[in-house]
């Protein structure tokens, strides 16, 4: 056989496998996507906490960074028990990049909350998230960062200004 052909046939069973494992990742991805959302909705702080690692790090919008698994479950626990509630939540992924024993999501978010006074809070924004493969084949969050598109200085303004 022509050695042409012979890496002609590698690259191309390369790209098979490189395209069935991103179909793979990515419905992983996605059921995990939705057991998280469910778990925001339900306010399941145990299934949620189940999706990290111990030494993830979080990066949210206005908060300092939290570092460890035990962090994040006290400061989940305390919107668990707070009178805030997520009645909608959804995220879809725009990018899928494996790096080794990590892929890396990239996407946008949607979501609704209520709570004292506020009967229909909405945000939406991006996120990237670093899931890192597991021993058992599973992903686990390792890194996340969130922020809103939404300026809640400018809502501001403009409340001020409707009640004008």
């Amino acid at each position: 056989m022509n050695l042409k052909i012979i890496i002609s046939i590698l690259w191309l069973g390369s790209m098979f496998t490189f395209a069935q494992n991103q179909n793979e990742l990515s419905s992983q991805i996605e059921k995990l996507n939705k057991i998280y959302a469910q778990s925001m909705i339900d306010n399941d702080t145990k299934t949620m906490m189940s999706l990290y690692t111990d030494d993830v790090v979080s990066l949210p919008s206005y908060q300092p960074m939290i570092r460890g698994i035990e962090t994040l479950k006290s400061l989940s626990e305390q919107v668990e028990n707070s009178e805030w509630k997520t009645t909608s939540f959804d995220m879809k992924t725009t990018d899928l990049i494996p790096a080794g024993n990590f892929v890396i999501e990239i996407g946008n978010y949607k979501m609704k909350m209520a709570g004292p006074g506020v009967p229909d809070w909405s945000d939406e924004g991006k996120y990237i998230t670093v899931w890192q493969k597991q021993d058992d084949g599973g992903l686990k969050i390792k890194i996340e960062m969130w922020n809103t598109d939404l300026n809640p200085w400018l809502q501001m303004q403009q409340s001020e200004g409707e009640q004008k």
